[in-house]
């Protein structure tokens, strides 16, 4: 099992909001991942609302050693609304999040392995 923490902000959203993504065997093209976040306001506008959503690893290429480009749940986005898309560099990982329609909606979500 992997878990990266990180901050999101997505305005008007989420601003410093933490975000976890948990993979359940490695980053591999095809294993599970879970990704569980609180906005600070949801579009209802309820506040400090917990979301999460979980799928599949739907890319990953190498691109040197300890570097890698992934995609997360972009094959699931009809079931999941949001989609994710970066880079894992050695113990950092780097993502956009993107919506159903594939609008980018924030960039630079940064994320730390803290267990593995």
């Amino acid at each position: 099992m992997l878990i990266y923490v990180g901050k999101l902000t997505y305005s008007p959203y989420a601003a410093d909001e933490l975000i976890t993504i948990v993979f359940r065997d490695n980053v591999q093209t095809g294993d599970m991942a879970a990704v569980v976040l609180q906005w600070s306001k949801d579009s209802d506008g309820k506040a400090k609302a917990n979301f999460s959503n979980h799928g599949t690893v739907s890319k990953v290429s190498a691109t040197g050693p300890m570097e890698k480009n992934i995609e997360l749940f972009s094959d699931e986005k009809d079931k999941t609304y949001y989609w994710y898309k970066g880079k894992i560099s050695g113990d950092k990982m780097t993502l956009a999040m993107f919506n159903r329609g594939g609008e980018e909606v924030t960039k630079k979500i940064e994320l730390q392995l803290v267990f593995f």
